[in-house]
């Protein structure tokens, strides 16, 4: 991505941010002010082998310039999305945007009202028999970091804005990573934060992680989320290939959590087979009407 907001953070104790640097401060790209989609984004952050790139470091993202709270004024209500694994084109970039102008598109006409921005991260490294599958699920997790310094910047200047997740496929690892991360940082901690609801769709993540058998993310989730919704298809024919080709495991977008366990308190899930089927491209375009109701009534289901 050219032509972005350069963000770096100095880390305190505890892992808080307590000190900040913008560099190379520039207009957003034009392809971002064409699509109206503020950006964050680690793209080419991370090479083929999945490690970090000299230049950057496990806290860094960019801008396109125009994203609220850091590049322009607060927001009341602000949702990030993230993207999946690129399984397919050569255009990973522009293919998260269009996921990205499809979120802000189905969740507007579902009647939110808040602000839609766009997380974008190297989906389509690594190779080999697996596809470049175990490469890109490192590289998600190890975006959950600099996501979370992104929701510290956030709140810091805006302590009042509403912040949401949305994750879909992939995605999923980068947002309950991200929570993971926020649990255990001090400042954040402190000063009483929370994500008001996350979103998962098509979950590409080990069916157990929202239960006891993952303490980490059971805990994080408990403790960093007003409320959090999973919504899962039986039918989805990628997660299947994805979980029982790959993993020799099952996943949380595919089955729901694993049964016999006991998922957070505040872990909410739906069975949306009826509407995604095995489209699991389709999620954002059938259920925009229900994360919007559940997006509005999240005291319901804390």
């Amino acid at each position: 991505m050219t032509n972005v907001n350069r963000r770096r953070f100095i880390k305190g104790a505890g892992g808080t941010a307590v000190g900040l640097t913008a560099l190379g401060a520039g207009a957003g790209s034009a392809s971002a002010q064409r699509y109206g989609i503020p950006i964050v984004s680690t793209r080419g952050h991370f090479n083929d082998d999945g490690n970090l790139v000299s230049s950057e470091t496990q806290t860094s993202y960019d801008t396109t310039g125009d994203v609220p709270g850091v590049d322009t004024g607060c927001v009341n209500d602000l949702t990030v999305f993230i993207h999946g694994w690129h399984k397919k084109g050569d255009n990973p970039d522009q293919d998260a945007r269009d996921k990205f102008l499809s979120a802000k598109n189905n969740l507007g006409t579902a009647g939110y009202d808040g602000t839609v921005i766009g997380y974008s991260w190297d989906n389509d490294v690594g190779g080999g028999v697996d596809f470049g599958w175990g490469t890109a699920k490192d590289v998600a997790q190890q975006n959950g970091v600099k996501l979370a310094q992104f929701a510290v910047y956030l709140k810091y200047y805006c302590p009042n804005a509403t912040l949401r997740f949305a994750g879909h496929s992939l995605g999923a690892q980068v947002l309950l990573s991200c929570l993971r991360s926020l649990d255990v940082t001090d400042w954040w901690n402190n000063n009483g934060h929370e994500v008001y609801s996350t979103h998962i769709l098509g979950g590409a993540t080990d069916n157990e992680k929202p239960t006891t058998e993952s303490m980490t993310t059971y805990n994080a989730i408990t403790n960093q989320t007003a409320a959090t919704f999973n919504y899962h298809s039986h039918d989805d024919s990628v997660l299947s290939w994805v979980y029982n080709t790959i993993e020799f495991d099952q996943a949380l977008g595919e089955t729901g959590y694993e049964s016999g366990n006991t998922p957070a308190p505040n872990y909410n899930e739906f069975d949306v087979t009826s509407q995604v089927g095995s489209d699991h491209s389709g999620y954002l375009d059938n259920l925009g009407d229900d994360m919007v109701y559940h997006m509005n009534n999240v005291p319901y289901y804390d």
